[in-house]
């Protein structure tokens, strides 16, 4: 039993004693020491954990203070309050996440004019999934509202280490910014079997348009995404994921027309 109690959370100690009073109580402080092979000062520092998760209640015989474990239900309770706290930290963390997202996104802004760079570039390298993925709400998060996103990439988003992007926590997270925001989206893709299956996911996307790069310019493991003064530039080799964040009017714009050009083709 000790191994299976120590899953649902309690510690060694407050194991070996829980298991030995659920089977034999009630129990005295020395006795339960003598079972256990523990010290006294260890029993009584255990026991008082017990008691406080309610687990362990207590007694008298012949005036001697005894300990009772108390019944399953005691568990099931403590395995629900535990459930309930981990809820509420999962809550806390998400508000934690938006305000790491925010101010990501407010450091992301172009240089303030005060510091005398304004329109020198901001630059971010970054590699791996995890860094796609924290540029990309950080792109989101500091768009104004009313933004377009353009996307220029090949097929990457269909191979199967990015399924995340389509898993209902992920696609929470990025629908909830962009509907706080309403930026709509408007893509480029590769004319291949592979997108031209999509044609219905792609329908049911709101704010959104597609279309295809001619067939003679299409993509090989590579990304673009630009929204108002930001543009991310990447690599999508596998195992070799790299790219460069860039925050300047300047660039963003001159990309955005290049992007129009191919847009209108």
């Amino acid at each position: 039993m000790d191994e299976m109690l120590k899953k649902i959370g309690l510690q060694d100690y407050e194991a070996r004693i829980f298991s030995v009073l659920a089977s034999e109580s009630p129990l005295s402080a020395t006795s339960i020491a003598k079972r256990c092979a523990l010290s006294r000062s260890s029993v009584y520092t255990t026991l008082s954990s017990l008691i406080s998760k309610g687990l362990v209640g207590t007694t008298y015989k012949n005036e001697v203070k005894q300990f009772v474990a108390q019944g399953f239900d005691s568990l099931q309770a403590l395995v629900k309050k535990e459930r309930e706290t981990l809820s509420e930290k999962e809550t806390a963390l998400k508000s934690i996440e938006k305000s790491f997202e925010e101010a990501a996104g407010a450091a992301a802004d172009p240089l303030s004019s005060r510091s005398g760079l304004a329109g020198i570039p901001r630059i971010i390298f970054f590699e791996g999934q995890e860094g796609l993925k924290k540029i990309y709400k950080s792109m989101l998060w500091s768009a104004p509202k009313n933004s377009t996103m353009y996307i220029l990439r090949d097929e990457f988003v269909w191979n199967k280490e990015w399924a995340f992007i389509f898993s209902p926590e992920w696609h929470a997270s990025v629908k909830e910014i962009r509907t706080k925001k309403n930026i709509r989206t408007k893509l480029l893709i590769n004319d291949s079997p592979a997108e031209k299956k999509q044609a219905k996911f792609y329908s049911t996307r709101k704010g959104f348009e597609r279309r295809f790069l001619p067939k003679a310019h299409s993509l090989s493991d590579f990304a673009i995404y630009i929204i108002n003064d930001d543009v991310s530039i990447l690599s999508m080799e596998r195992n070799n994921l790299v790219g460069i964040r860039m925050t300047n009017k300047n660039i963003a714009r001159n990309f955005m027309a290049m992007f129009d050009a191919m847009w209108k083709k």
